[in-house]
């Protein structure tokens, strides 16, 4: 069964994202960040297109999330492969400092297209809570999650063809779901130490 993924913050670039914009915080999260958790396709012009390191790093990862999942070619090209033209990959050009050296030329992921397969019956460890309408919802956090044992349940024939998604409950762009092949790419391709945590599910 495919894997929950998500970012270890200890071992990602810092980088200068929220400088970008010029708006406000408020604003940013209305028209990006929240559209962005549920697998919205977002225009393009709220991409950064490039950064600068705020503190040197030893190596750049393939794959990564701040505020949205940044990726190297490997990556990009292997979902490509696996989902030809499901994602968008909006380029961002990587600097050693703000007007510096080009050191990596990087991918920012719009992960689209979402799916609701987490199945709440026969998961474990989720997070339920009532939201300011008085709905109940249910979240995935690697807070509540354990390494050792498959606690989040899939609807697995919704996902059979999939490798890379997100889908209610899954909040915050640093979390999503990938598939057994495309996990095995990802750790292929993985740096040390990995800036990426894997959750198997059942």
């Amino acid at each position: 069964m495919p894997y929950f993924m998500t970012t270890s913050y200890r071992n990602i670039p810092d980088i200068d994202e929220d400088k970008y914009w010029d708006d406000s915080w408020g604003d940013i999260v209305d028209d990006f960040i929240h559209p962005l958790k549920f697998g919205l396709e977002i225009d393009v012009r709220f991409f950064p297109r490039s950064g600068f390191l705020e503190q040197k790093t030893a190596m750049i990862p393939n794959l990564f999330s701040i505020q949205f999942w940044y990726c190297s070619d490997v990556i990009r090209d292997a979902v490509e492969r696996l989902e030809p033209g499901r994602h968008y990959f909006h380029t961002y050009v990587l600097r050693n400092a703000p007007n510096g050296e080009e050191i990596a030329q990087l991918y920012i992921i719009n992960i689209v297209d979402p799916v609701d397969a987490v199945d709440v019956e026969r998961s474990e460890n989720l997070r339920i809570y009532t939201d300011s309408t008085g709905k109940e919802k249910m979240s995935v956090s690697p807070a509540y999650l354990s390494k050792d044992k498959r606690e989040i349940a899939l609807h697995g024939e919704l996902v059979k063809d999939r490798h890379l998604w997100i889908g209610p409950g899954v909040y915050g762009p640093g979390n999503a779901f990938v598939s057994d092949e495309l996990h095995d790419i990802i750790k292929q391709n993985d740096t040390s130490p990995s800036p990426l945590r894997f959750y198997r599910t059942k």
